[in-house]
Order: C-alpha cells, then structure tokens, then sequence
C-alpha cells in the first residue's frame, strides 16, 4: 500500500507542475508582386538614391487661397532594364495613390496623414506639369533599351481651403509601375 500511495504521489506532483498554455495568433502580412523592373527613387540633381523626399518647411502664410502651391520638389523614378526588365520598344507609366486616400474638390490630391495640417494636400505632377491625379496614370515616359531611364516628376503642397492651418505635413504614397 505505501508504494502505491507514492507512485500516487509522484504523478500528482508532477502533473502540478505542468504550465499554463496561452493561446492567440500572429498576423503576418506581405505582399508578393510581379514586378521585375528595378525602381529606384533618386533626386534628379545629384542622381543618388533617396529614401524619402524631404519637403521642408513650408509657412502656412504662404497658402492664401485654395489651389495656391509651394514647396515643390522634384524627384525621380529610375528604371533599370535587366534580365528581368525589358524595355525595349516600351513605355514605362507610374500610377500614384495615396495612403490616406484623395483629397481636393475633384479628389486629384493626396491626403496628408491624420492630425497633419489643415486645408492642405499633396500634388503630384510629371514633367511636363500637368497634375497626375490620386489613382490615375502617368503620361507615357519613353524608356531606354540598355541604360537606366529617370522619369521625372514633382510634388509640391495645394491647399484645398482659404486658410491653411500649421503642423506636419507627412503622407505616403504607393505607386504601382507598368510597362506598355
């Protein structure tokens, strides 16, 4: 009897000591694309890569009515042709949308992020400076066969009311690259 009583006793220490499971789960996201050019965002000056446009200090003061502009600054897509990437006879087209949807009275702009400055919007232009729309395509850039291909573009602050109040003014846009 003894010997049963502490093989009893072993199991019953031992199933105490187990730990308590938590359960819950992990959100993984990702995107797989299908995009085989190279892309890099380069300030047209210089050529060197950037990893954000920097669009300074913009004084509020400066936008005294709806559609005034200020602080534009250019930039580049460079497209690479590669084993990948094949340019030849084609035409590269970058579609714009921004993060935090469009803004402006025919809905043309980027939205700034929430809690940024007031009456104010992002607009994205290409080289020749007409407004490349929230969600819409680009003029059609000519692409080099063997070299790299800077598309030219710019963007600059529009204010989308009379009064422009101050803060950040940050926004992301995604941009979608198409051969043609």
């Amino acid at each position: 009897m003894k010997k049963t009583l502490i093989a009893l006793g072993l199991t019953l220490g031992s199933l105490t000591g187990v730990a308590h499971a938590n359960t819950g789960s992990i959100n993984f996201h990702g995107q797989v694309t299908a995009g085989t050019c190279s892309i890099e965002i380069v300030d047209p000056t210089t050529g060197l890569p950037l990893s954000r446009v920097f669009m300074g200090n913009v004084p509020a003061s400066n936008f005294g009515a709806v559609g005034t502009e200020f602080g534009m600054r250019a930039f580049s897509m460079r497209v690479t042709p590669g084993t990948n990437c094949v340019t030849a006879s084609k035409k590269g087209v970058v579609t714009f949308t921004g993060a935090y949807g469009a803004a402006g009275a025919g809905s043309d702009l980027h939205a700034l992020e929430p809690g940024s400055a007031t009456g104010l919007a992002l607009a994205i232009k290409d080289d020749t400076g007409t407004l490349i729309a929230n969600g819409s395509d680009s003029r059609d850039y000519d692409l080099d066969d063997t070299n790299p291909t800077d598309m030219l573009f710019s963007a600059s602050y529009r204010s989308t009311a009379a009064t422009v109040a101050a803060g950040t003014a940050n926004t992301d846009i995604a941009y979608v690259f198409t051969l043609k």
